[in-house]
């Protein structure tokens, strides 16, 4: 909670476990998807939002990292650019073996 890197996380801006439910399209169809966003903090310029995993050892580069956790932040970012339509949404996971941190390339997230 001391380290620079994840005081954004818990600050003034951020919120804990926020849901989110939407519809997005998807290449089969509008999909309805619910779920719950474990932070998110709403910056001047973009949203970020973040996904606590306890994968031990965790994937070291964003490539390795499971599809379906692809897919999972995937969706969040799709309704959350619905809300936000003005803003960028940034994607990471912070994996909880280290602890550390790893942003999302867009290119990984859009499926």
């Amino acid at each position: 909670l001391e380290s620079v890197e994840f005081q954004p996380l818990f600050g003034p801006n951020s919120r804990a476990e926020v849901p989110v439910i939407g519809t997005i399209n998807r290449p089969g169809g509008p999909e309805i998807i619910s779920g719950q966003v474990d932070r998110l903090v709403i910056r001047d310029n973009d949203i970020l939002i973040v996904d606590y995993k306890t994968n031990r050892p965790p994937p070291t580069r964003p490539d390795d990292v499971s599809l379906v956790y692809l897919r999972q932040m995937s969706a969040y970012r799709g309704i959350l650019k619905q809300i936000w339509p003005g803003k960028d949404i940034v994607c990471a996971l912070l994996w909880t073996d280290g602890p550390r941190i790893m942003s999302l390339p867009e290119y990984l997230l859009d499926l």
